[in-house]
């Protein structure tokens, strides 16, 4: 957006239509667009086309005529106002750093009489000012919620940044005595961060003096602090690598001695353990199965959840987890976690919870782990069918279809009612059936005549699987260049023809291609070219496919090949031993600590299997 087109916009007139300013969220009517979003809280709104354009042009002109029009709304008379555009500027701030104007502002409502905006004011000032600011702003102020909401955005920054400046240590000491407890806690993590081991003890023990009093005062209403007392007293310990010591604390800080607010932070601190080190689980997982067995409580629910939430921990407590299945509150989590780690007590629950449309979120993955262990496909396939059957053609239930995949072969009888989604569908392409039906192979002959009225990759690929046909990937390969365009299904296709009698010199051409391409298409393209070309392409592999062991979506197609190169993949075994060894979880990029938790132990496990088979 031009200074121009700024202009405009900050005059009242509606920004032209282009790339960096939808339409829609302008309007003739001067900045109403502006009030109007924030007043509903539609600015906040991720995808929102008014929000869209205000990122766009900040970015463009971040001092421009639309900053200053959100700066005079940081004054507006309505908390609710005030509330919002000081969020909006948090998330603005996220592209944005050293924005001397917006910094001013946030200072100046640290005195707002608004709780929320003075907690977000703090968190937006840490964000943008240099640490000697920040620090001579939390030593002048005397608003024990702005000291609070200072003290966390600081140690959200990297610690060392503070260290740095003279004064910090001096104002640690003199916060570590001040009045109210959840200062003195935040002072005290502080300084516990430094590596200086001969102070543990002494700052453990006055972080555990101050914690009860601290609960439920860092996440308050208004609070940026998403995390409790003892999950920022376990980040501490788990930066510092202090295994036994976090575990420790969540054996103490659970006992039934205790309030039940502090056994709540023993069980987080608990979790936090376990997502940080591997050996945390086993550690931990007795005290949290004991909590298991109590009476009813938050903490009990809390306990079950933290176990659930590991494969390892889940692994261990399996008796427990068994033992509670039919419990009305807890029983589905309870299932599902057993479920998760394929064993079969887990299977007529994880089928009523399939029927009664469940919510839990791992149901799918607890079929997937239980059908390749061995369960009995009857009932999980039948309850599928059931669903199915009782809804429109036009619906897609990705649950029942997820189950019927994970059974593959087995869930041959309910090709029927696949063959009825096929037929009915109208505006939606079946990918779901599609999908299925090849899951299943050659016991779904029957859909073979409707999957050849579909000209889409994905009945292709299930025509493939049931029929064994050659003819239908040469064909479409055929129609491909010699270099295709990036994607999966030439890859897939390509290793099926090379795991069913090989492949021509065009189709070798191909697969060459696409194995230049960083990405699944060279991992997935690296298994045929193994099949084609053998031992001669053992280099070239081991050269590639190690940079993709420690990513969670590639990296188990990157070790089913190695796998397959048997003693040719010797060479990487340093590489395997060295992820196998770390004492800490690989660090990946999920969005979800819990679910990187259990990327990280199914990677393991697939890392220590392929070890093994190579080593011989």
């Amino acid at each position: 957006m031009s200074k121009d087109q700024a202009h405009d916009v900050w005059e009242g007139r509606p920004a032209p239509r282009g790339v960096n300013s939808p339409a829609p969220a302008m309007s003739p009517d001067g900045w109403k667009w502006l009030e109007t979003g924030v007043v509903s809280g539609d600015l906040l709104v991720p995808g929102n086309h008014a929000r869209s354009w205000i990122f766009n042009t900040v970015r463009a002109d971040r001092d421009g005529p639309l900053t200053h029009r959100l700066l005079t709304l940081t004054t507006d008379g309505r908390a609710s106002v005030r509330r919002t555009i000081f969020e909006l500027l948090v998330e603005l701030c996220v592209q944005q750093s050293d924005w001397p104007v917006v910094a001013d502002a946030a200072e100046s409502a640290l005195s707002d009489v608004d709780l929320p905006v003075r907690c977000t004011a703090a968190v937006l000032l840490v964000h943008l000012v240099e640490p000697g600011r920040a620090v001579a702003v939390l030593n002048a102020s005397t608003d024990p919620v702005v000291r609070i909401a200072l003290m966390h955005a600081m140690l959200r920054r990297k610690v060392p940044e503070y260290q740095a400046v003279a004064e910090y240590q001096a104002i640690l000491s003199r916060l570590r005595r001040d009045p109210v407890s959840a200062v003195r806690l935040l002072a005290s993590i502080a300084v516990v961060s430094r590596d200086d081991p001969a102070a543990w003890p002494a700052l453990d023990a006055a972080i555990r003096a101050d914690l009860e009093a601290s609960i439920g005062v860092l996440n308050t209403l208004g609070s940026h602090c998403a995390e409790t007392a003892g999950e920022l007293w376990a980040r501490a310990l788990t930066g510092l690598d202090r295994l036994r010591d976090c575990c420790a604390w969540a054996h103490r800080l659970a006992d039934p001695a205790e309030s039940p607010q502090v056994r709540l932070e023993g069980v987080r601190m608990a979790v936090a353990a376990m997502r940080t080190w591997r050996a945390a689980p086993g550690r931990v997982a007795p005290m949290l199965t004991g909590l298991i067995g109590e009476h009813p409580s938050e903490v009990r629910s809390a306990a079950l959840r933290a176990v659930a939430s590991s494969l390892t921990a889940s692994r261990l407590a399996a008796d427990d987890l068994a033992a509670i299945m039919d419990d009305p509150e807890l029983g589905a989590v309870a299932a599902t976690a057993l479920g998760c780690v394929g064993d079969h007590r887990a299977v007529p629950h994880l089928v009523r919870l399939l029927l009664s449309e469940g919510t839990e979120p791992r149901l799918a993955a607890a079929f997937r782990a239980v059908a390749p262990a061995g369960a009995d496909p009857q009932a999980p396939v039948a309850a599928a069918r059931q669903i199915l059957a009782a809804l429109p053609d036009s619906c897609v239930p990705e649950l029942p279809m997820r189950v019927l995949a994970a059974f593959g072969p087995a869930a041959a009888a309910a090709v029927p009612e696949l063959i009825a989604r096929l037929e009915g569908a109208e505006n939606d392409t079946p990918d779901w059936a599609f999908y299925v039906l090849g899951q299943i192979g050659p016991a779904a002959a029957a859909a073979v005549p409707v999957l050849r009225d579909y000209p889409t990759q994905g009945a292709r690929s299930a025509l493939l699987k049931i029929t064994s046909d050659r003819a239908v990937a040469e064909r479409y390969l055929a129609g491909c260049p010699e270099e295709p365009r990036r994607g999966r299904f030439a890859s897939e296709l390509l290793t099926w023809l090379a795991e069913h009698g090989g492949l021509t010199t065009r189709q070798h051409k191909q697969l060459r291609s696409l194995f230049r391409h960083p990405g699944f298409e060279q991992v997935e393209s690296a298994g045929a070219l193994w099949l084609h070309e053998g031992p001669a392409v053992a280099d070239e592999l081991l050269a590639v496919l190690p940079k993709y062991l420690t990513d969670d979506q590639r990296g188990p197609g990157a070790l089913r090949v190695i796998t397959a190169m048997g003693s040719h993949a010797r060479p990487i075994l340093d590489r395997l031993d060295q992820f196998i060894a770390s004492r800490r979880r690989a660090e990946f990029n999920i969005g979800d600590d819990d679910a990187e938790m259990r990327a990280d132990e199914m990677l393991l496990a697939a890392m220590i299997a392929a070890r093994e088979q190579i080593a011989g």
